[in-house]
């Protein structure tokens, strides 16, 4: 209840700097490569640690009531952090919304007749969606709040060992690496404590910047950056000044 209440009190304290996304940002293209790079090594262990509670749930023989939910809550876990980082990576639906948006929205528009099958969110709607999901979503950050809990119950009297959550320590432990590599390559709201605590608010930035880093399939010439970076500025309002 305590840790709750604590993290609760963290993001009522830091709620108008989450909410308030403008301004100027500079994007660092050599630490976010070095970011990516993190990111592997942490989803190379996360895919590696989940066979462990896989293969324990079904190796028990008789199954034991404690033993099966620790390792069904780590299972859980586990797959959280996966699609939570691998998410947060993977910019095709940024690049699928750019190209909708920017470079086809006119096109569909000039001749509306033809194109009536296409139809596209308002852009005000995206965007304040959007903003939303930057300022903080709680079905992402729940994975690192269960991963400080788990740890927390070892250390109280009760069922729950260290050896139970040895995972959740070398997840933490992970994304402490991967949070400061995150923040080296931009930082778009709040503090050092509250992006460690809210995972979303330093890995959602990521899938804006990485086609900026992509010179093979996105990246052609100075002007596409710039259409880029008005594209993220009108979206969640952040002007990206690029250190390449």
């Amino acid at each position: 209840t305590l840790f709750i209440l604590a993290i609760w009190l963290v993001r009522l304290v830091s709620y108008g700097r989450l909410t308030g996304l403008s301004g100027k940002r500079v994007l660092d293209l050599s630490a976010l490569n070095d970011a990516t790079m993190c990111k592997e090594v942490f989803l190379a262990y996360l895919n590696a640690a989940l066979l462990e509670p896989v293969l324990a749930i079904g190796g028990m023989e008789q199954v034991m009531g404690q033993e099966l939910a620790i390792n069904i809550f780590t299972l859980g876990s586990i797959c959280w952090w996966i699609w939570m980082v691998t998410d947060a990576f993977d910019y095709t639906d940024i690049c699928q919304s750019f190209k909708y948006h920017v470079d086809l929205r006119e096109e569909a528009k000039e001749n509306s007749k033809k194109y009536k099958w296409l139809r596209m969110r308002p852009k005000e709607e995206d965007a304040a969606s959007e903003r939303r999901t930057l300022a903080g979503s709680i079905r992402r950050d729940v994975a690192l709040w269960f991963s400080m809990a788990s740890i927390g119950a070892a250390w109280l009297p009760g069922p729950v060992s260290h050896r139970d959550v040895m995972h959740a320590y070398a997840i933490v432990l992970l994304w402490m690496v991967l949070h400061h590599s995150c923040r080296r390559a931009t930082t778009w709201s709040a503090g050092y404590l509250v992006t460690f605590l809210f995972p979303s608010t330093a890995l959602m930035p990521m899938e804006y910047c990485l086609p900026l880093m992509d010179t093979f399939d996105c990246v052609e010439d100075l002007e596409f950056v710039e259409s880029y970076r008005d594209y993220v500025l009108e979206r969640t309002g952040i002007e990206l000044e690029i250190l390449s």
